[in-house]
């Protein structure tokens, strides 16, 4: 059994993107809103703020501490989510291809992605490290192989 997490680097970059488009959208709000006084804008300002810490301060931290990729010899599980958590779970036996996504900026970011695909159903590995999602990948690969030559 073999455990693998989120990168850390992915949450930080959440946290970049978040500060960027908070700031974007501030500056957006300021430029071009000219038809509403600016108490008003003021209001908007913090309340698209407070959205933007409360998404920094909850929702962020919640995904990395729940999300988690469990893989056995059997099974493949994987835990997340963003508002609500669910777990998936996929046999071995009925996956059919791997494919891994990395990003160019995938080791900075944590942006690199796994997906299992089986008849009918999809896994998606989202934010892991380079060195665990190709890990993934290659364990999946070699158990689907020693698989097909245990059936031949």
């Amino acid at each position: 059994m073999r455990k693998y997490l989120p990168a850390k680097r992915a949450m930080l970059t959440f946290y970049v993107l978040l500060c960027i488009v908070g700031a974007a959208l501030n500056y957006i709000i300021y430029r071009y809103v000219t038809f509403i006084p600016e108490e008003y804008l003021k209001i908007v300002s913090m309340i698209m703020w407070s959205i933007v810490i409360l998404t920094a301060a909850v929702i962020v931290p919640h995904y990395f501490i729940c999300a988690k990729v469990v893989l056995t010899g059997s099974e493949i599980a994987a835990a997340g989510g963003f508002v609500n958590t669910r777990s998936d779970y996929m046999p071995v036996s009925s996956v059919k291809s791997v494919s891994v996504l990395v990003t160019p900026l995938g080791v900075l970011t944590g942006f690199n992605f796994v997906m299992i695909n089986a008849l009918g159903a999809r896994l998606v590995l989202s934010f892991l490290k380079k060195s665990d999602a190709l890990d993934i990948a290659a364990r999946i690969n070699g158990m689907i192989s020693s698989a097909e030559e245990v059936t031949r």
